[in-house]
C-alpha cells in the first residue's frame, strides 16, 4: 500500500486544524455578508432561504471530492497542481489559470466592499463614475494603502498570518451572528416570509439566479482555502478534509441566519411592490440601511467597523493563497521559476508581490463588487469543475496509493459534482460565461504558442476535455438565454447542461496521462513517484 509523502519544499508547516478551520471561516466570510442577502433578498425573496441551502449542497458536493484530493496532495497551491498532475501541461495551465485569476482578483472585490460601504460616512472616498460610484483618488490612494498592509503582514510568515486570522475570525463570527439575533428581535416583520415576488417565487423565479449572481456561490467557495495552505499545515492528510467540512458548516449555517434575520427586519412598506424593488442604498450599505432605519444607531457603528475587518481579513487570507498558487505554478513550471523564490520567513515573495501589483492594478479600473461577482463565480467553479475529473484519473492512476480519506461512491458523487459545477456555472449568466470563457482560452492560448515556440511537449490532446468543456459551456449559455427571444424554461436547461456534462465527464476522465505528470512535484512512498 502506498501513503502519500510530504515533500520538503522550504515552505514552514505551521498550521493547525483550528487555524485552518479559521482560514476557512475567514476565507467564506467576508464582504459577502454585507451584501449577498441583499440581493439575493432582490432576486428571491423568501426564497433566497432555499438560495443558500441550495448553494451549500453544491459547495458540500463539490468539497467532498476535493476533501480526499486534499488529502492525497498536501501542497500549498494544490489547486494549481492537481490538473497538472493528471492531465499534463495544458490542463494544468488552464485549471491554474482558472483559480490564480479569481484568487488574485478577490483581495481587490474585498477592498472596494471596505470603502462602499464606508462612504456613507466618508463620501470624499468615492465620486460618481456615471455608471455608479467609483473610488476617488484618496479613496484609492488608502485602498492602496491598505493592500500594501495586508501584502507586509502576508510576507512577515505564515505563523503571523494565522494568528492575525484566528483574532479577526473570532470577531467575524460574532458580528453577524449579533447582528443577526438584534434584527429578529428589533425587527420581527415575520410577515415578509410571506411575501413573493409578483408571479413568481419558483425556480424560475430568481431562486438559482441568487444562487450565482446574488452572492452565495461567491460567499461559500471559501472551503478551497484549507488545500492552498496544506502545504504548510503539520498534519495535512487529517486536518484538510475537516477543516473544509467544519468551516463550510459553521459558515452556511451563518449565512442562513443572516438571511433570515434580513428577511424580517425590512420594513414591510419597503416590499409592497414586491422585494424586486426593494432599495436601500440611501444609507451606503444595505445592513446599515436597516440598521439606521430601525434606530439601532450601535448596530449601524458596529456594521461601519466590521465592514474594515472582516473584509480586510478574507482580503489577506486570498492575497496569501492566490501568492501560494502562482507559487506552485512557478514550481510546476506552468509561470516562469522566478515565482518560486522564498524570502527568510519562507514565504513565496515574488508570487506574493506580483499578487500585490495586480490587485492594485485592478483598483484603477472602477469596478464594483456586484459587477464582478458573477464573473469569478463563473471562473471560479470552472476551475473546481477539474476536481472530479482529477479525482477518478487518479483512482486509475495511483489505485495503490493510500488515502487518508476516501470518497464512498467516487464515480457517482463525481458525475454530481460535475453537474452542479456545469449548472453552475450556466447560472452565472451569459456575459459571466462569455467574460471567462474569454479569460480562459486567450492566455492558454498564448501559452501553448509559448511550448511550441520553444519546442516543448503540449499535452494537447490531455487537454482538448477542457476547451471542449468551456466552448460547450459558452454555447449551451447563447441557447438558454439568447440576446434576443425567450429563455428556455429551467427543466430544459438543467436537462440540457445536465446531460452535456456527463456525456463530457467520460472523454475528460479517459484523457488523463498514463502516469501522473513528473512537473507536479509530488511523491508517493511505496517506490511509486511522480517525479
Amino acid at each position: 500500500m502506498y501513503a502519500p509523502v510530504l515533500q520538503e519544499t522550504g515552505l514552514s508547516r505551521q498550521l493547525g486544524l483550528r487555524s485552518l478551520t479559521m482560514a476557512v471561516v475567514t476565507g467564506t466570510i467576508g464582504s459577502g455578508w454585507l451584501f449577498a442577502p441583499f440581493y439575493c433578498a432582490k432576486l428571491a425573496g423568501p426564497g433566497s432561504l432555499i438560495a443558500w441551502l441550495i448553494g451549500g449542497a453544491i459547495a458540500f458536493a463539490i468539497a467532498l471530492v476535493y476533501a480526499e484530493l486534499g488529502s492525497l496532495v498536501s501542497s500549498s497551491g494544490a489547486l494549481a497542481q492537481i490538473p497538472l498532475l493528471t492531465h499534463g501541461r495544458t490542463s494544468g495551465f488552464i485549471g491554474g489559470w482558472c483559480v490564480w485569476i479569481a484568487y488574485v482578483s478577490l483581495p481587490t472585490i474585498e477592498v472596494l466592499a471596505i470603502f462602499q460601504y464606508l462612504a456613507s460616512s466618508f463620501p470624499w472616498l468615492t465620486l460618481d463614475g456615471g455608471q455608479g460610484q467609483i473610488l476617488s483618488p484618496c479613496g484609492q490612494g488608502l485602498a492602496v494603502l491598505l493592500l500594501v498592509i495586508l501584502a507586509w503582514i502576508n510576507l512577515s510568515g505564515v505563523g503571523i498570518l494565522a494568528r492575525w486570522i484566528d483574532g479577526l475570525t473570532l470577531w467575524k463570527l460574532v458580528v453577524p451572528l449579533l447582528v443577526s439575533l438584534t434584527f429578529m428581535i428589533t425587527g420581527a416583520h415575520w410577515g415578509n416570509l410571506s411575501v413573493s415576488l409578483p408571479g413568481e417565487g419558483g425556480l424560475d423565479g430568481g431562486i438559482l439566479t441568487a444562487v450565482s449572481t446574488g452572492g452565495v456561490l461567491f460567499s461559500l467557495m471559501g472551503f478551497r482555502t484549507a488545500m492552498d495552505l496544506a502545504g504548510e499545515t503539520k498534519r495535512p492528510q487529517r486536518d484538510v478534509p475537516l477543516a473544509m467540512a467544519l468551516g463550510l458548516g459553521i459558515c452556511l449555517g451563518i449565512y442562513l441566519v443572516l438571511q433570515l434575520a434580513f428577511l424580517v427586519a425590512v420594513a414591510p412598506d419597503q416590499i409592497m411592490a414586491g422585494w424586486g424593488h426593494l432599495s436601500l442604498t440611501a444609507h451606503g450599505g444595505p445592513l446599515i440601511a436597516i440598521a439606521l432605519g430601525g434606530g439601532l444607531l450601535w448596530v449601524a457603528n458596529l456594521l461601519l467597523l466590521d465592514a474594515v475587518v472582516s473584509p480586510s481579513a478574507t482580503a489577506m487570507a486570498y492575497m496569501g493563497v492566490s501568492g501560494r498558487v502562482s507559487w506552485m505554478m512557478g514550481r510546476c513550471g506552468l509561470l516562469p521559476n522566478v515565482f518560486e523564490r522564498l524570502n527568510r520567513k519562507a514565504v513565496p515573495w515574488v508570487a506574493l508581490c506580483s499578487s500585490l501589483v495586480i490587485g492594485v492594478a485592478m483598483l484603477f479600473g472602477g469596478p464594483s463588487w456586484q459587477k464582478l461577482v458573477s464573473f469569478l463565480s463563473a471562473t471560479l467553479v470552472l476551475a473546481l469543475a477539474m476536481g472530479p475529473v482529477s479525482l477518478m484519473a487518479l483512482r486509475h492512476q495511483l489505485p495503490g496509493v493510500e488515502r487518508p480519506f476516501r470518497l464512498i461512491g467516487a464515480p457517482v458523487w463525481c458525475r454530481v459534482a460535475f453537474v452542479f459545477a456545469s449548472w453552475s456555472t450556466i447560472w452565472c449568466g451569459r456575459a459571466a460565461v462569455e467574460g471567462a470563457s474569454a479569460a480562459i482560452i486567450i492566455p492558454a492560448l498564448l501559452y501553448l504558442s509559448v511550448l511550441w515556440g520553444r519546442g516543448q511537449v503540449m499535452e494537447i490532446r490531455n487537454g482538448l476535455w477542457w476547451l471542449a468543456y468551456v466552448i460547450g459551456l459558452l454555447i449551451l449559455a447563447e441557447v438558454v438565454t439568447p440576446r434576443t427571444g425567450t429563455p428556455l424554461p429551467m427543466v430544459a436547461q438543467l436537462t440540457l447542461v445536465g446531460v452535456f456534462a456527463l456525456v463530457i465527464f467520460p472523454f475528460a476522465v479517459n484523457s488523463r496521462l498514463a502516469r501522473p505528470s513528473p512537473e507536479a512535484q509530488l511523491e508517493f512512498r511505496g517506490g511509486e513517484s511522480c517525479l
